[in-house]
């Protein structure tokens, strides 16, 4: 059985004026001022709307701290990547393509990596998007008159059962809702129970609990309602069975530039509420060519690596859970080749790392002194992604090293990073670096892979 839970549009493909957005998120009107988000608030840009050419910016405020930030436009597939400019502020905008598919009815979701967690929030786009969505004439009225929040309103994005198995006599289900925050939520299961209580654990995340009786029946929890209100603002949702797998955070997001130094680093994550995934069901192809036996695969993620020439490449992503149920995502991403991979005006910036070669072996413990050269005061990003190897199998990947520094007068720079966990004494573990470099309009990419020696 499947619902609809979220009204959705058209997608905008008119010539929009030109206009600007934001909004902050409403919080729980119980929680206490100190309880701040992970995920503060987010403002919405565009000097054309969502028409082709229209370049959407966006602003996340959020943890200072976080090793990587993303929005994700709906359900367009559109993943705009955002990068840290400090305070907790976090950039990056996307220009929109005639085939891209933006419905502004449908919400965004924002999503940042702290440790080993990923983080989410869900936001509305601001009134301006939304009013040009329901068909409104393009307003020529000062943008911040049209940029101020909505005021709170009761939503219910998703309503499911986190338990797995079949619905029988004596199994506790575990229900929860994703909705707006600070509201009462009650879940009516109709001949059965009316009136259990959801309880908000977290902004916006409300569960509760019902053990099945013998005379219960199991086909009446198909038509289980779940009610969210505040005051007189009410919303009723149907429960969503058998929701099948989702995957997010794709890397390179759809349509991402990379460069063709290196090997390219294809990942997407697998979540399901419902039924947990079944790996030996994923399947991962690359421009048609089913690549999956070369691909690290969990229950939670995917990872596949490959010296990739320039051109155009389609993913194709297919996962099913343990109940049988079935998602397909694809994307695709430009491998282009260095002297492309500059900042927009610019040429190329001189990078050089001098302190190891590609596949160089790394001592015993894994600690690593990075240093390069590039022009005199250039910004330098580091990033290293770590990865244990046990007999024939491999870990998941980790971030484990991601700093700015600066070069010197002479250009030069270092960075010492430090292994993460029993890792760094096992020999085999892999060092995935990447250094960006940074001056003016100018920009360059280096990417080597390190490799743990014996002892």
């Amino acid at each position: 059985m499947k619902t609809t839970l979220r009204p959705t549009a058209a997608a905008l493909m008119l010539a929009l004026a030109p206009m600007a957005g934001s909004l902050l998120a409403p919080a729980a009107t119980a929680a206490p001022a100190a309880a701040r988000p992970a995920i503060a608030d987010i403002s919405v840009n565009s000097d054309a709307g969502v028409s082709p050419g229209a370049t959407i910016r966006l602003q996340l405020t959020a943890a200072p701290d976080a090793s990587r930030a993303n929005v994700t436009l709906g359900d367009s597939g559109i993943v705009v990547n955002l990068r840290h400019q400090g305070a907790g502020k976090y950039t990056g905008n996307h220009v929109v393509r005639r085939s891209d598919r933006i419905d502004p009815t449908q919400l965004m979701t924002a999503r940042i990596a702290i440790g080993d967690r990923t983080l989410t929030r869900q936001f509305h786009y601001p009134p301006s998007f939304q009013a040009l969505a329901a068909g409104a004439p393009p307003s020529q009225a000062p943008v911040q008159a049209q940029a101020r929040a909505p005021g709170p309103r009761m939503a219910i994005e998703r309503f499911f059962i986190r338990s797995s198995g079949a619905v029988e006599a004596g199994r506790e289900l575990r229900f929860r809702l994703v909705g707006a925050p600070g509201g009462d939520a009650r879940l009516d299961i109709p001949g059965v129970i009316q009136g259990v209580d959801l309880r908000e654990t977290r902004p916006g995340e409300y569960e509760g609990t019902y053990t099945v009786r013998r005379r219960d029946d199991p086909e009446a929890f198909r038509t289980a309602v779940a009610t969210l209100e505040r005051g007189d603002d009410r919303v009723s949702a149907r429960l969503q069975f058998d929701r099948p797998p989702q995957i997010t955070d794709l890397l390179p997001a759809n349509g991402d530039r990379v460069t063709a130094r290196g090997r390219t680093h294809i990942a997407a994550r697998i979540s399901d509420e419902g039924n947990p995934v079944d790996p030996s069901r994923v399947r991962l192809r690359l421009n048609g060519r089913d690549v999956t036996a070369d691909a690290r695969i969990t229950p939670d993620e995917v990872h596949f690596r490959a010296d990739l020439d320039p051109g155009r490449y389609a993913v194709e992503l297919t996962a099913r859970d343990t109940g049988g149920n079935m998602t397909t995502k694809t994307w695709t991403f430009d491998v282009v080749p260095d002297r492309q991979a500059a900042g927009p005006g610019g040429g190329d910036l001189p990078l050089q790392l001098t302190s190891h070669r590609n596949e160089a072996p790394v001592d015993a413990d894994g600690n690593l002194l990075i240093q390069g050269r590039t022009v005199p005061h250039a910004t330098v990003r580091v990033r290293v992604e770590q990865t244990s190897v046990a007999g024939r199998r491999a870990g998941v990947p980790m971030d484990v090293f991601d700093e700015t520094v600066q070069a010197d007068r002479n250009g030069v720079f270092s960075a010492a990073v430090q292994p993460r966990g029993r890792a760094g004494t096992l020999p085999g573990t892999r060092f995935e670096v990447r250094v960006t470099a940074s001056s003016g309009n100018q920009a360059a990419e280096e990417r080597i892979t390190l490799v743990q020696r014996e002892g």
